[in-house]
């Protein structure tokens, strides 16, 4: 008897265990639904998943005993059970969902129109936006005057898709399709890519969303047309309309096509595509984007002070001709390049607020912070991207901010995480090897760096520099006092980028001009490195010293995966920075003393004597002589274009900068941009008939002659 009670009740017990996992599923679609339809977290959904499992064991006791339950009476075991299974319920819930948005999946962001009146916009939150990378679009027959398109149409795609702030895409050059699964795998579940082919004038472009694990074909959609531009906008209605909800309340947001917000002429939008941003203008002289990316990357490596400034003016006079926020982009770079860093970061922070993970405001912002040494910003900004959005920047940016704060720990355990989610990444397990250098673990990282180059023998151009520094932290120790010297302010040879370098703590610390900060490692009395491997670029610094034996220029190995650049850096001291203002306030007299003294305190600056000989040049010749002595040399030669522009000479070589020249002799020209060069010209009589270079040898401290056939050009008729 007592038996078939027992079987009775656990007959019971499973046929209400079946109806509460039916209502509770149930409920949870109609959760989704109604979470979806009105933009709320959907986390809620992933809350109360937890709870109708995690309170299983407690109701499948009640069920079991509901009938002596029910006259609450309840033994030992199950006044424990029932109240620590709530608690263990919410320990967990608060531990996995304590920092998740559980509000509205959406917010309203205000903002200035065009005439400076207020508006506002009702956007998705970022940490809601469907996320996915847009890879290139390989050509199904190879055309060499058609192959730009494989990155066109994911370069001008992802563009297009951009204006969607209900999505978050990213964009990728990658082709091969194991790597495609490996990067996106870790962070999103899809990827886009295609392919195409151009039939009498007709374009066919197929188009792919794969699942991110398998590139797995989930849905594909071709187009077909005369116009690739027309397609590129049909192709993003295909991917926009696959991501996003089609609630009546989604925001909804301006779609600009894609000739609006670029140009309507594909030669443009070719020579756009292959960065020659000059002879795109040429072919549409509206053409924003290309102004606003032409101005970043000069503003960016810092080439031309001149010209960032007058593409920065370009891209904000057809700034109507872009999209929404990358008008705001444009009154960004435009307070830049004037140097008015203080509304520009307050206009990125608005910025910030629509898109917080996007990498072109961040690295801004992150270049702001570090030209003021603003490190609890810097390094704070970092942590919370990489908390609110694991992805492949953030994680980069977080760890030259651990590395900042010497929060060694923090980076390996992360990088620990890393490791076990990613099982198809091999890489991961090296970034280890910077924050174990740092802490003095040389013996770990010795067993890392070996393993990455066993696994990795390819990467070897990459991973020398580390080698440099493990041989020398085997015998020396890492101190302040050794990294003291190597602080100071350097700047190019060959641009107007300058490095500050600065001791943080324990850590020395390099801040590229309107760039990031850059954390490095002692490998040698006189030697430096930094770099991440799997990134494809490291450096290896080495500073030399002078009489009295302080550091006054660096030679710099720029590693990539299969080459080496080398790069020259000047130590810019007290004199020099007083002589180069009084030099641009045209204070000539002033200046000329200031020189004087800098060349004595810094004899191997060849650069000074250059400035001291103009000086001289200009005030020991008579203005009609020197203007008419300018205006001889304009015109074109070759590649090289000479004007006057303000009673100034200006020169430029195709896509190159624009660059003042300053003259030193009846025939040469030095300038302050990239202080290697210098150009000269053949005269016939009072005619000039060809234009040639000059270019000093670091190394043997000898001017060279380049008379070779790319560096010596005729006057064109």
């Amino acid at each position: 008897m007592e038996k078939q009670n027992r079987k009775k009740k656990w007959i019971n017990t499973l046929k209400f265990f079946a109806a509460y996992l039916v209502a509770a599923w149930t409920f949870l679609q109609f959760v989704d639904w109604a979470l979806n339809r009105y933009h709320i977290s959907p986390y809620w959904v992933d809350i109360l998943l937890w709870f109708f499992i995690g309170i299983i064991p407690s109701l499948l006791i009640y069920l079991y005993h509901q009938d002596r339950l029910n006259k609450r009476v309840f033994k030992r075991h199950e006044k424990i059970i029932f109240p620590l299974n709530i608690l263990l319920i919410l320990i967990v819930t608060y531990f996995g969902f304590g920092n998740s948005d559980l509000g509205a999946t959406t917010k309203t962001i205000a903002y200035e129109d065009e005439q400076g009146k207020q508006q506002s916009a009702l956007i998705t939150k970022e940490e809601f936006r469907e996320g996915f990378y847009v890879f290139p679009f390989k050509p199904k027959k190879v055309d060499s005057t058609k192959a730009w398109l494989q990155y066109g149409i994911n370069y001008l795609t992802h563009q297009d898709l951009l204006q969607n702030k209900n999505l978050t895409p990213v964009l990728s050059y990658v082709q091969n399709t194991a790597d495609k699964a490996r990067i996106t795998s870790y962070f999103y579940d899809y990827y886009v890519d295609g392919e195409f082919e151009i039939i009498d004038s007709t374009y066919t472009i197929n188009t792919f969303i794969r699942d991110s694990k398998s590139a797995e074909v989930i849905k594909q959609e071709t187009f077909t047309g005369n116009d690739v531009l027309e397609l590129i906008d049909d192709i993003t209605v295909f991917v926009t309309n696959h991501f996003t909800s089609n609630e009546f309340n989604t925001p909804k947001h301006l779609d600009l096509e894609v000739k609006e917000f670029t140009s309507s002429s594909l030669k443009a939008i070719e020579y756009f595509m292959q960065s020659d941003y000059t002879k795109a203008v040429k072919e549409d002289n509206t053409f924003a984007l290309a102004y606003l990316l032409d101005a970043k990357r000069k503003l960016t490596y810092s080439q031309s002070k001149f010209e960032e400034r007058q593409l920065a003016d370009k891209a904000y006079q057809y700034r109507s001709k872009l999209p929404l926020q990358k008008r705001g982009e444009t009154l960004i770079l435009k307070n830049l390049a004037y140097d008015e860093f203080e509304n520009a970061e307050k206009l990125i922070k608005l910025q910030l607020e629509v898109n917080p993970s996007d990498d072109s405001y961040n690295s801004t912002l992150y270049s702001i912070y570090g030209r003021t040494k603003n490190l609890k910003a810097y390094t704070q900004r970092a942590y919370d991207a990489y908390a609110s959005n694991k992805n492949e920047v953030n994680a980069y940016n977080v760890i030259e901010a651990g590395l900042i704060r010497e929060d060694y720990d923090y980076l390996l355990e992360e990088i620990d995480i890393s490791d076990k989610k990613q099982v198809n990444d091999e890489y991961i397990f090296h970034l280890k090897l910077r924050p174990l250098l740092h802490e003095g673990n040389i013996d770990e990282a010795q067993k890392i760096q070996n393993k990455f180059k066993l696994l990795e023998p390819d990467f070897k151009n990459l991973t020398k520099v580390y080698d440099t520094a493990i041989a020398y932290l085997k015998n020396n120790k890492s101190t302040i006092e050794k990294l003291k010297p190597f602080e100071g302010t350097y700047r190019s040879n060959i641009g107007e980028q300058t490095f500050d370098f600065w001791i943080e703590n324990n850590t020395l610390l390099q801040y590229v001009s309107n760039q990031i900060i850059f954390v490095y490692l002692l490998a040698g009395d006189t030697k430096i490195v930094s770099g991440t491997p799997i990134r494809g670029r490291t450096w290896l610094k080495e500073f030399f010293t002078d009489e009295n034996g302080e550091f006054f220029k660096i030679k710099t190995e720029q590693n990539n995966f299969n080459s080496t650049d080398i790069f020259w850096y000047w130590k810019i001291d007290e004199t020099i920075e007083k002589a180069e203002q009084l030099f641009e306030a045209k204070e000539l007299d002033s200046a000329k003393i200031a020189y004087q003294k800098a060349i004595k305190a810094n004899p191997k600056h060849y650069f000074l004597k250059d400035v001291l000989a103009h000086i001289n040049y200009v005030q020991n010749t008579d203005s009609l002589t020197l203007d008419k002595q300018l205006k001889s040399v304009v015109g074109t030669y070759g590649p090289r274009t000479f004007w006057i522009e303000n009673d100034r000479l200006f020169y430029k070589r195709g896509n190159d900068v624009k660059i003042e020249l300053l003259p030193i002799s009846e025939n040469r020209y030095m300038n302050m941009t990239k202080l290697r060069d210098h150009l000269a010209f053949t005269y016939e009589g009072n005619n000039v008939i060809n234009s040639f270079g000059y270019q000093y040898d670091i190394e043997n401290e000898i001017w060279i002659k380049l008379d070779i056939a790319r560096n010596t050009f005729k006057k064109d008729d």
